[in-house]
């Protein structure tokens, strides 16, 4: 796990890659790599320069590329085509021999590389085979042997998370990838004749234009919508899609150069596995313990964050059946209100698993301090307050705590399995198509009684997204929670309707998931997961992401994610005889809960009206400033339940304070 950065020079417009500037790139996250530094640099003179922590200057090729390492960098301001910045968190082979950028054994490829192929072991044999030699541990080097055999068409083959960079010096193409859900970022920007492409976005954004972007804005505001698109929250400044990948040239005298991008991966609504659903249980649950088994791959300790609720457990289960010692599990909770402790849960996991159980129990009195902080290492605004439970769990574990590097996780787990309540309603639409009408009254009636709604809520819910967009859009914004209602002139050139699942699989429910892993939700979690978790120099591994897990439960002929009012049906079956019977029986669905209602409303509550409603806000342009007043009284007075409004609001303010405004942290770290 690392953080990657570079520049590539498309034209003769662009002004000249120097050494100096990738030094600025990688000191920009250096959280992201503190074990170990390294630079590539092409220059005019078409010489190759490699330089910074473990590089050496004892490395030949024969590929008649002129190559000229060194430990430091090149003296001035050497200008060049293009240049690597690298910063390391070793994890798999610490020795020098890991060192990055790595090159292929002809001096003509060369990679930077965040993220871990899993399944490296498996690879590097089947390379061996075909008559790769390596020299290191690890699965940087098998990804430049990959490479060099089958080109584009090693990605399928790599069971991993990654966002990586290939530099072909001697055609002068780069070629960038990022993993099949995009567990690991990759960010750039196409300006003034350069492609800049970081692990985060301070990198790119810090030398350039900070222009909000406002349509992002709306989507956040109005919708709770953030990382559902390529465009971030910054204008000009792209996330390469999960699944995708990039291809950049040099251009030519009389040549502009070119950027392409391309999806490589999907979610295939064709394929079908129908299987009796002990066969399905008994597959699922070989898929899952395989894809703990290759996260547990690693040369320094690994843990896991454990909150209770059944992903997580179940992850530590079975991570505590495959390893000769105790696991170490990470977890928060709070002392206002059983809503909020975890504690009993937790517990019964730990002593399930055999677990070393770590819990902080934060009380607040930190939440500005942390949100400051938050606000820096996420770098765009968020939808929820669940990051300040997750900062702390990081904090616990990482760099500053237990010292721990590798983390085990369950995200995804909801949008794979079903997990959500919100998925009672596409699964009832999905018996109703089936035209299994007596199941759909059983299950109408459980969900109903479940959730606390009447039979015509149920049916509203049910039928919602049946009816035509415009009535959709009329009733969100008449019946919902307002939130059109505190846009502000800056935003309303962007209202418009929200889109909807396509219809591609077989059932309501899947198309419902396939659409919250690659678009509406998942992403989201994912860059919370990427930037809390790298803030403390953690890389965290997602087995119920493992594509195999996914592929197969999309492919399943019947029904196995919901049954009733049952969420999460297989892994339920699957966990039977490893987990406490109150843990596989959970109903209720937490996910990080955070008291800061609790706080906002007490304590806080002057500091809050503060920010949001001081005259020289820098959200002004985007909200309405006399709604905003009146919603955050009534919240305040606890009229109205719109706390995941208000820290919506409250994110965005920070932001543009710290990023577009110019007076925040951003400004003093540019």
């Amino acid at each position: 796990m690392c953080g990657i950065a570079g520049i590539l020079r498309l034209d003769a417009q662009g002004k000249p890659v120097t050494p100096r500037e990738l030094r600025t790139l990688g000191d920009r996250m250096p959280w992201r790599g503190p074990d170990d530094e390294g630079f590539l640099h092409q220059g005019q003179d078409g010489v190759v320069r490699r330089f910074g922590g473990a590089a050496t200057s004892e490395e030949t090729f024969d590929s008649g590329l002129p190559y000229a390492p060194a430990r430091e960098a090149p003296a001035g301001d050497l200008a060049g085509g293009m240049g690597f910045a690298f910063r390391r968190l070793s994890i798999l082979d610490l020795s020098p021999a890991g060192h990055q950028p790595m090159c292929d054994p002809s001096g003509r490829y060369w990679l930077v590389f965040n993220g871990e192929i899993y399944n490296f072991i498996e690879l590097r044999e089947e390379l061996k085979a075909r008559g790769a030699t390596f020299r290191t541990g690890g699965d940087t080097e098998v990804i430049l042997a990959a490479w060099a055999a089958w080109g584009e068409d090693m990605l399928p083959r790599m069971n991993g998370m990654w966002g990586l960079a290939i530099w072909d010096a001697q055609e002068h193409r780069l070629f960038a990838a990022r993993d099949r859900f995009g567990v690991k970022p990759f960010n750039y920007r196409v300006a003034d004749g350069r492609l800049t492409f970081a692990s985060e976005l301070k990198p790119i954004v810090l030398a350039g234009p900070r222009t909000p972007r406002a349509e992002a804005i709306y989507d956040l505001v109005a919708r709770d919508w953030v990382d559902h698109a390529a465009e971030t929250f910054f204008e000009g400044v792209f996330q390469l899609p999960a699944g995708h990948c990039l291809t950049a040239e040099e251009g030519a005298p009389g040549r502009p150069g070119t950027v392409r991008t391309r999806r490589w991966w999907d979610l295939d609504p064709a394929r079908r596995e129908p299987m009796k659903p002990d066969e399905a249980i008994a597959r699922f649950t070989q898929l899952f313990d395989d894809a703990v088994k290759l996260r547990l791959r690693s040369d320094v300790p690994v843990g896991t964050c454990l909150s209770g609720g059944l992903d997580s457990s179940s992850i530590v289960v079975a991570a505590g059946r495959m390893l000769p010692h105790p696991m170490r599990t990470f977890s928060v909770s709070y002392d206002e209100g059983a809503a909020f402790d975890e504690r009993p849960w937790i517990e019964q996991a730990v002593r399930a698993a055999g677990a070393v159980p770590s819990v902080v129990v934060p009380d607040g009195t930190d939440f500005w301090q942390a949100l400051d902080d938050i606000v820096w290492h996420q770098e765009e605004p968020a939808a929820g307050p669940g990051l300040y439970s997750q900062w702390h769990v990081m904090k616990l574990a990482g760099r500053g705590g237990a010292g721990m590097k590798v983390l085990l996780d369950g995200q995804g787990g909801d949008e794979l399995l079903g997990g959500y309540h919100r998925y009672y309603f596409p699964y009832l639409r999905d018996l109703l198509a089936r035209g299994e009408t007596g199941k759909f009254f059983d299950a109408f009636k459980g969900v109903a009684g479940a959730q606390g709604l009447g039979a015509a809520q149920t049916l509203a819910k049910v039928a919602r997204p049946l009816l035509p967009p415009a009535l959709f859009e009329w009733g969100r914004r008449s019946f919902g929670q307002g939130k059109d209602l505190v846009i502000g002139e800056a935003l309303r050139p962007w209202v418009r309707d929200e889109p909807r699942p396509p219809h591609r699989f077989a059932s309501a429910l899947s198309d419902q998931l396939a659409w919250d892993m690659t678009v509406r939700f998942l992403p989201s979690l994912l860059r919370y997961e990427d930037r809390n978790s790298m803030a403390f120099s953690i890389e965290t591994r997602l087995p119920f992401l493992d594509y195999r897990l996914a592929e197969f439960m999309f492919a399943l002929g019947h029904e196995a994610r919901i049954e009733g009012v049952e969420t999460k049906a297989i892994l339920r079956r699957a966990m039977a005889d490893r987990l406490p019977p109150a843990i596989v029986a959970r109903r209720d669905k937490k996910g990080y809960e955070t008291p800061t209602d609790v706080w906002l409303r007490g304590r806080e509550s002057q500091r809050l009206r503060d920010l949001l409603l001081a005259p020289d806000a820098a959200s002004r342009p985007y909200l309405d400033r006399a709604q905003v007043a009146r919603a955050l009284e009534d919240y305040l007075a606890g009229r109205r339940a719109i706390g995941l409004q208000v820290w919506r609001w409250l994110h965005l303010e920070l932001w543009l304070r710290a990023f577009a405004s110019g007076d925040g942290r951003a400004a003093r770290a540019a």
